[in-house]
């Protein structure tokens, strides 16, 4: 009797998968920060922010369950993460500064006024940017192309 192995997960796998969880803590933090900001403020629409939070939810659920499925080695769950994190989910999170950028807003206003619930949102963001962009670079990596092509 022989008993098969799978194959050990590469480095840039297991490195991606990690990135992307940290993305998805990042998340996370940036979407509560967001909500305790707007729950501040006199007119907080608490339904409409619950629904935010719900969707918010099911998106990352579904980001979770892909991300174990790339680690296991599944093609199609690379070029989903690749597709709607690294093309969609990078332009989501870069629309809103370049957009308020556009409407005249002057960046160094921006950081002289900035307050603790700003400068986590800011940090989160950043931290969710960056991690994406270095997983979906780790996705593609040699060790990566041959361990998602034996599947």
């Amino acid at each position: 009797m022989t008993t098969r192995t799978a194959p050990s997960v590469p480095q840039p796998v297991e490195h991606a998968y990690w990135l992307l969880g940290l993305a998805l803590f990042a998340g996370v933090v940036e979407a509560i920060a967001h909500t305790s900001t707007a729950l501040e403020g006199p007119d907080a629409d608490v339904g409409s922010l619950a629904r935010q939070l719900v969707v918010r939810g099911v998106v990352y659920g579904a980001v979770l369950f892909v991300m174990t499925r790339f680690r296991s080695g599944r093609a199609w769950a690379r070029n989903t993460l690749a597709i709607g994190l690294g093309v969609f989910g990078v332009a989501s999170l870069v629309m809103e500064p370049i957009a308020w950028m556009w409407a005249g807003n002057d960046p160094m206003s921006a950081v002289s006024g900035l307050t603790l619930d700003v400068a986590v949102i800011a940090a989160a963001r950043l931290t969710h940017l960056a991690a994406v962009i270095a997983a979906v670079a780790l996705m593609f990596r040699p060790d990566a192309n041959r361990y998602l092509t034996r599947r």
